[in-house]
């Protein structure tokens, strides 16, 4: 690998302090900076610029400035990142996949996490887009310990990204602020859901999110449809439950409705979970309504 790029890359590792913390802040390192080989799409992995790639020699004329990549040179540079790190990879080589293309990715195994690596699960909307954009990240799969992981993940991707002029913005502010983007590009309740927890990262911390900033997908089985519910507490949701304010957003309008609606709601099944690993609305145990 070319020194300069190398360094960048393990430059400011030290602030993270495990195996699995240091692997996907190196994946989302990567791809922040890498940008997919344009010609290489175009030419649909055919020409003399398949032959280039496939040398892996190439590797080290990848730079700062010169970092077109594809799956093949992600995946070579960050199997070379976790050998000096110390974690333990295999790599998953399709190319006698027609269907494929030659893809490629990598499983790398921590502390008993088996995650599978693909910045280019898609290329026009895999993690080489997704990292610049602060999109949520599909490329970093965990095949088990699934939860854990993804609290890992979303802590580590925030931790990268810029720090905000607004972040002393109330609770609310900040809300409005992301239904009004949201709103503005007129997207699909599932799209819009994608783009608000995009940016609701990049709005609010990771305890913000824990104790006073909540956003759960819930069924609508009234009018078949995915809604939002959102609920906001300036102080914390176990310690001041009762200063929880409750908002329902249904990808037209945000209206704020009460946690006796939000409960009613969900006893005459007009409202109900469809994803076990969904955040749950706090304050509201459907435990204790079943009873």
């Amino acid at each position: 690998m070319n020194q300069e790029l190398l360094d960048y890359l393990l430059k400011d590792i030290n602030a993270y302090q495990t195996k699995l913390e240091k692997a996907i802040y190196l994946y989302i390192k990567l791809c922040k900076l890498f940008t997919y080989d344009e010609v290489f799409y175009i030419m649909n992995y055919q020409g003399d610029i398949t032959s280039y790639y496939e040398n892996f020699d190439n590797i080290k004329s990848v730079t700062l400035t010169n970092n077109k990549v594809v799956c093949y040179t992600f995946n070579f540079i960050y199997a070379n990142l976790l050998d000096i790190i110390g974690v333990k990879y295999k790599i998953q080589d399709y190319s006698k996949d027609k269907s494929c293309k030659g893809h490629a990715n990598l499983m790398f195994f921590i502390d008993g996490f088996q995650v599978i690596a693909d910045s280019v699960t898609s290329i026009l909307m895999g993690d080489l887009s997704n990292a610049k954009l602060n999109y949520p990240l599909n490329g970093l799969i965990c095949k088990n310990k699934k939860e854990e992981f993804a609290e890992i993940l979303n802590r580590i991707y925030i931790s990268t990204l810029p720090s905000l002029p607004n972040i002393n913005l109330s609770l609310e502010t900040r809300l409005h602020i992301i239904i009004t983007k949201v709103l503005e590009r007129k997207l699909s309740i599932i799209d819009a859901y994608s783009y608000f927890l995009s940016l609701r990262n990049y709005l609010f911390t990771y305890d913000e999110k824990m104790s006073n900033f909540k956003v759960s997908l819930v069924k609508d089985n009234t009018n078949l449809k995915p809604i939002m519910i959102i609920s906001l507490n300036e102080y914390d949701f176990d310690n001041e439950s009762d200063e929880t304010t409750y908002y329902l957003f249904d990808n037209h309008s945000l209206t704020e409705i009460s946690i006796e609606d939000i409960r009613s709601n969900f006893i005459n099944n007009t409202f109900e979970y469809f994803e076990n690993d969904l955040p749950r609305i706090p304050n509201l145990n459907l435990k204790m309504l079943k009873k």
